[in-house]
Parts: structure tokens; C-alpha cells; sequence
């Protein structure tokens, strides 16, 4: 039985794959963007559940 990532796991790669090409609305002069730091900071607590759970 293979299980499937979650919804907010997938939008936060979404999020990661849009910003790889363009900026969004949030994105400041720096680079830094609120909306890709919550992406990443969801995406590396999944992949801490996956690795003390043993997601497969």
C-alpha cells in the first residue's frame, strides 16, 4: 500500500517549484519571501515525520 503525500506538502513544493522561476507578490528586493520560508519550513517537518515514522 503505497500512501500519499499530504495537500500542504505538495502546495509547499508547488510553492518552491513557482519561486525557482518568478517572484510573487511577497517576494522583497533581498529575495526573501514569507510565503517560501513557511514552504520549506512544512516541506523539512514532513521529511522529520517521514524519518521518525517511517513514512513509505
Amino acid at each position: 500500500m503505497t500512501r500519499e503525500v499530504p495537500l500542504l506538502v505538495e502546495l509547499a513544493w508547488d510553492c518552491l517549484e513557482c519561486h525557482h522561476y518568478e517572484r510573487c507578490g511577497k517576494c522583497t528586493d533581498s529575495g526573501f519571501c514569507s510565503v517560501l520560508e513557511a514552504a520549506r519550513t512544512r516541506i523539512r517537518a514532513w521529511r522529520r515525520y517521514r524519518t521518525v515514522f517511517g513514512w513509505r
